[in-house]
């Protein structure tokens, strides 16, 4: 039987919505959409994100079964661009080993589990050692089955997680990752940002494979990815994931991270002229909806928020 031109048509746009999720402008809601419109739909997705990960998690065996004449270079190293299936409130990634296994026997199809979190309210997760994870709003991470690795896709999430020597925990972000064997900390990722936040303990933070560099309990780490660019500074450990409690909490921090921290709640992306980035902000900031932040920010310091191309961006307001 030969497959449908309906379900060809499917495959190949869960196949581009794969593609797509590493991407900086990766539109969340319309993949939500989609996968809603139809049971296929996310069938299709699953398929497509589970062989992607079997594929990568078994280069090696794969190598070894090309003829002679096709490894006479060593194969470049795929790279796993991400496994999610994320649709309204939490979803759950099924794995689906009768795709994968008539082809290659000996995998081993290991489910991703995906979570995502509305407009309205907080995730909290809950591992089988007693470690947790609270899910921010508007954020989306994945997880593999044991445990071992998370995928974050976007948002904001607090770990709290028990202390375990004989394992590591690695968060990925993009083309780097977070490592901890037991520690509190918050981790952010939103487009071209990255921010790591230490409450207890330390991590490791850097690209993925090296061997990265610790922060400490006390220290937030902000990276730019496109420019590898990072800052280390001290922050009030009191203030770390505050957002749990509905509020922001700043003490003498550049405007350009306070728009990193608004974009998760207003809706569209909050950024800062370089001529205002450096502004400092301190107070507290009560979330909300998220609809009167940027305006919180207008009252206290001397910007307008101006709306360009469905973001928001702070420039130096003009004096009388």
């Amino acid at each position: 039987m030969t497959q449908s031109a309906g379900q060809a048509s499917i495959d190949e746009q869960a196949a581009l919505w794969h593609a797509r999720l590493d991407a900086a402008d990766m539109d969340w809601d319309a993949f939500g959409l989609w996968l809603d419109a139809d049971p296929r739909h996310r069938d299709a997705y699953d398929a497509i994100a589970l062989l992607d990960a079997d594929i990568t998690d078994h280069r090696d065996q794969i190598a070894t079964l090309l003829p002679a004449n096709d490894r006479s270079e060593a194969p470049a190293k795929p790279r796993g661009i991400g496994f999610w299936r994320i649709s309204g409130g939490m979803a759950v990634a099924a794995a689906i080993a009768g795709i994968v296994a008539p082809q290659l026997p000996f995998f081993a199809t290991e489910a991703l589990v995906a979570y995502r979190s509305g407009a309205e309210g907080t995730q909290t997760l809950h591992l089988k050692d007693g470690s947790s994870i609270i899910l921010d709003r508007n954020s989306a991470l994945a997880m593999r089955k044991d445990g071992s690795e998370i995928q974050m896709a976007q948002g904001s999430a607090y770990f709290d997680i028990k202390h375990d020597p004989s394992r590591t925990l690695t968060i990925k972000l993009g083309d780097y990752e977070v490592r901890d064997i037991g520690t509190r900390f918050d981790v952010t990722r939103i487009k071209d940002h990255i921010a790591v936040a230490v409450a207890e303990g330390q991590v490791t933070v850097g690209p993925a494979g090296s061997a990265g560099s610790v922060l400490a309990s006390g220290h937030r780490i902000d990276i730019s990815p496109r420019t590898d660019e990072a800052v280390i500074r001290k922050v009030d450990t009191a203030n770390i994931g505050r957002w749990q409690d509905g509020r922001l909490v700043y003490q003498n921090s550049p405007l350009a991270l306070v728009a990193v921290d608004l974009s998760r709640y207003a809706g569209r992306t909050v950024s800062a002229d370089p001529s205002v980035a450096d502004m400092r902000v301190s107070g507290v900031f009560t979330i909300g909806d998220g609809s009167r932040l940027v305006g919180q920010i207008e009252a206290l310091l001397p910007v307008k928020a101006l709306v360009e191309g469905g973001g928001v961006r702070f420039v130096r307001a003009r004096t009388r």
